[in-house]
């Protein structure tokens, strides 16, 4: 049976994957319809017009290979005690402060690692 309230919570949780970045290149392709009438552009604009779904592609792949190698190979705070360390770090507490900072350039090197496996080669 189909769990409507999972899929629901899926769909919340990934919106930037599922919701934002699919609408961004919709976006991307109406503007260049619309303003394409008004500016002219040459043979360059289509080809990074055509290639922009893939590059979007890559984007989303990276993003969720850095989530992977934060979720799996890093200390990633659960949500419900992130929640509680930033009322500390909101506080004063020093402690909570320097957790917070540490989680977050966890995130930023696991981004950049992927990074490394998902630039667009030229």
């Amino acid at each position: 049976m189909i769990n409507l309230a999972r899929i629901r919570k899926f769909f919340y949780a990934s919106q930037e994957f599922t919701l934002w970045l699919p609408g961004l290149v919709l976006l991307s392709v109406l503007g260049y319809v619309v303003l394409g009438s008004f500016v002219r552009l040459g043979g360059d604009a289509i080809a990074w017009l055509a290639e922009l779904p893939v590059l979007c592609a890559y984007a989303a792949a990276w993003l969720g290979c850095g989530w992977l190698i934060k979720a799996v190979y890093l200390h990633d705070i659960p949500r419900p005690r992130e929640i509680e360390l930033q009322a500390c770090a909101l506080a004063g507490d020093l402690h909570a402060q320097w957790l917070i900072r540490q989680d977050r350039f966890e995130t930023a090197g696991a981004l950049v690692l992927a990074l490394v496996f998902f630039w667009p080669p030229r």
